[in-house]
């Protein structure tokens, strides 16, 4: 019922699959970040260490951003699905009886 009003539960699911597939794709690089190699100056290392830290605490925050995105849609799926059956309890219940005529 309420894809009459222009819910497209498939494209929402697809949206939050997506999602969920860049979230491992962030853990997956987060993983193969390794050590700083060392470039014989001490100050160059000490900013490549403090780069790559800074960005793997970013990457954390954005995955969990997304993350949460991602359950958002899977609710939107959720909360269509239990509309949908309101809706249409509702409506069943507010039709007269059958075989019933007013006299």
């Amino acid at each position: 019922m309420a894809t009459s009003f222009g819910f497209d539960r498939d494209a929402v699911l697809a949206a939050a699959a997506k999602l969920r597939s860049l979230t491992a794709e962030f853990d997956s690089s987060r993983r193969q970040t390794g050590p700083s190699s060392t470039t014989g100056s001490g100050d160059v290392d000490q900013a490549l260490k403090g780069f790559t830290e800074a960005a793997m605490r970013h990457q954390s925050g954005l995955t969990i951003a997304v993350g949460a995105a991602a359950d958002l849609l899977n609710d939107v799926v959720a909360s269509h699905a239990q509309l949908d059956s309101s809706l249409s309890g509702q409506l069943a219940s507010n039709q007269p009886p059958k075989g019933k005529i007013d006299e």
